[in-house]
């Protein structure tokens, strides 16, 4: 009987702890499954958010004929180009012609990775504007976005289709929505000039921005950081201006990956100052997969020039544009050895003419 009654008790625990078990492991799963819904709820939901503000763009197409898109180098295919504008325009408008780039940064997304590069274009250099030479920055001046895409697509054998124009407002208020962003002073001399853009941008933007007292590491606010990437009187000259820009760009990605609930407000805040070749469905892709995104590595074309007066004006020679273009194709896209083509190579040996004449040749 003992043993019978062992062996009953024995059964009848058995079948207890199975059955006890069982509710158990079904409560485990419960909020897993609760935090998945909630999770794709919200991104569902804040999709819906970005396309409404997306909507809301302003959409200015370019034609793709006009474009001159360049498919030499095949390693291109594999990427998401995409140029950057920011305007200098003092009363914040953003029209199609009569407005110069303050800056020209090209964003090269690795399409299996996801990957960023930021690649500057110095807005003094020289180059054709279909035939005629002059500064980049004017190109956008003369034609708008799709005569400055063009002039760049020519000039770096590129296969540039997108576009994104921002003015000086849409970029403060970038900053001021994320909290600031943190960069540094470097000099005295920037510290001064740094203070006198800042009141620049008190009055463009409005607002009541600090100005610093001393070099150093600092939070900047909205106008603050717009009047850093604005310094033109400094050591490097244009080319520390051009890096001033894409440490801001930097900032503003960076703080945006961290705090990314904030992406649909900066979206609605932002975005209907700007102007875009890109569609609202394209926006929403990359703005939902910015977390994802590496910002990487950042440089400058041309990554050798020379600047000098020609015929009283002051340009940013590339010395020369063919072994530049071989070096950005190098640096965008891993391609080895790039052989510029045909017109390019006219385009390069044009402008060492003219290097040569004013006795600046490599």
């Amino acid at each position: 009987m003992n043993n019978e009654y062992s062996e009953y008790e024995h059964e009848h625990r058995k079948t207890s702890n199975v059955s006890y078990r069982g509710p158990r492991q079904r409560g485990c799963l419960f909020p897993v499954i609760i935090a998945v819904c909630i999770l794709v709820a919200s991104f569902i939901l804040t999709r819906i958010i970005l396309t409404a503000s997306f909507s809301s763009v302003k959409k200015t197409p370019v034609k793709a004929d006009k474009l001159e898109v360049n498919k030499k180098d095949k390693n291109m295919k594999n990427y998401q180009n995409i140029v950057l504008f920011g305007v200098d325009n003092q009363n914040n408008k953003i029209t199609e012609k009569g407005s110069r780039t303050d800056s020209i940064i090209i964003a090269s997304i690795k399409k299996s990775s996801k990957s960023v590069k930021l690649m500057s274009i110095y807005r003094d250099t020289y180059v054709s504007i279909d035939g005629n030479y002059d500064k980049i920055n004017a190109a956008y001046s003369y034609g708008g976005p799709e005569m400055a895409i063009r002039t760049i697509n020519r000039n770096l054998d590129l296969n540039i289709r997108d576009y994104a124009t921002v003015n000086f407002k849409a970029l403060a208020d970038a900053v001021d929505v994320l909290g600031g962003i943190t960069l540094t002073i470097e000099t005295k001399k920037e510290l001064k000039n740094l203070n006198d853009y800042i009141g620049n941008m008190n009055k463009i933007n409005g607002g009541h921005s600090p100005k610093f007292k001393k070099t150093g590491t600092y939070k900047f606010d909205g106008n603050q950081a717009v009047a850093y990437s604005r310094i033109r009187y400094m050591e490097g000259g244009d080319h520390a201006r051009a890096n001033h820009q894409r440490l801001v760009i930097k900032g503003i990605f960076n703080e945006a990956r961290k705090q990314p609930w904030k992406i649909p407000v900066l979206a609605s805040k932002v975005l209907p100052q700007c102007k875009t070749s890109l569609s609202s469905s394209q926006m929403t892709s990359l703005a939902t997969s910015m977390i994802f995104m590496d910002l990487g590595e950042s440089e400058a074309y041309p990554f050798k020039s020379v600047d000098s007066r020609y015929n009283g004006i002051y340009y940013g020679f590339p010395i020369t544009v063919k072994s530049n273009v071989i070096k950005a194709h190098k640096y965008l896209f891993g391609t080895k050895d790039y052989e510029p083509c045909e017109e390019l190579q006219k385009i390069s040996h044009k402008v060492k003419i003219v290097t040569d004449d004013i006795g600046i040749s490599n």
